[in-house]
């Protein structure tokens, strides 16, 4: 529970982020523990993408665009989920094959409803905090810039004749007079 707890916040953005991005896989491997259909797979592979679309959405709009993101990619960005969720699902299988017999369900159920819900509501909020916790990360960096370049206000014309109103060439002050 130390990890979650660091004293970087930056850290716990990076932490945050890698179970974003391991929480897909965690739930094929949950999947193949429940013995859940292989239609799983695709159904997880598409939560994958819509996660990654609601990302790439809220980057555009922090970015001031309206616009869409391409959507060229989505069927290569679902083809790769799927192979890499079917390589974990198959390989977890396997491995449960070697301690068990395993029997996977015909169809999907309400039980994949909640598997798919929980894994893309991890992976959502974990994105958010992340990006949070980076938004007032680079506030805090951004305003301790500012202070220490003096751009707050002592460059500007308002101000003549008082000290520190000038330009700076080349780490030279050289004054407006």
């Amino acid at each position: 529970m130390n990890l979650i707890q660091s004293s970087s916040p930056l850290k716990t953005v990076l932490i945050l982020r890698l179970v974003s991005l391991l929480a897909f896989p965690a739930g094929v491997i949950l999947a193949a523990i429940l013995e859940r259909s292989a239609l799983m797979v695709g159904v997880l592979a598409l939560g994958m993408l819509g996660v990654s679309w609601v990302e790439r959405l809220r980057l555009l709009r922090l970015a001031g665009s309206d616009d869409r993101p391409d959507l060229s990619g989505l069927l290569p960005g679902l083809a790769w989920r799927i192979g890499l969720l079917a390589g974990v699902f198959i390989l977890s299988l396997g491995i449960l094959a070697l301690f068990r017999d395993v029997s996977l369900a015909r169809g999907l159920g309400l039980t994949d409803l909640v598997l798919l819900l929980a894994v893309a509501g991890i992976a959502l909020v974990a994105n958010r905090v992340s990006a949070s916790i980076a938004g007032r990360e680079m506030e805090g960096a951004l305003a301790q810039v500012n202070a220490a370049f003096g751009t707050s206000g002592a460059n500007d014309n308002s101000g003549r004749g008082q000290p520190g109103n000038g330009d700076i060439i080349e780490g030279e002050v050289i004054d407006r007079d």
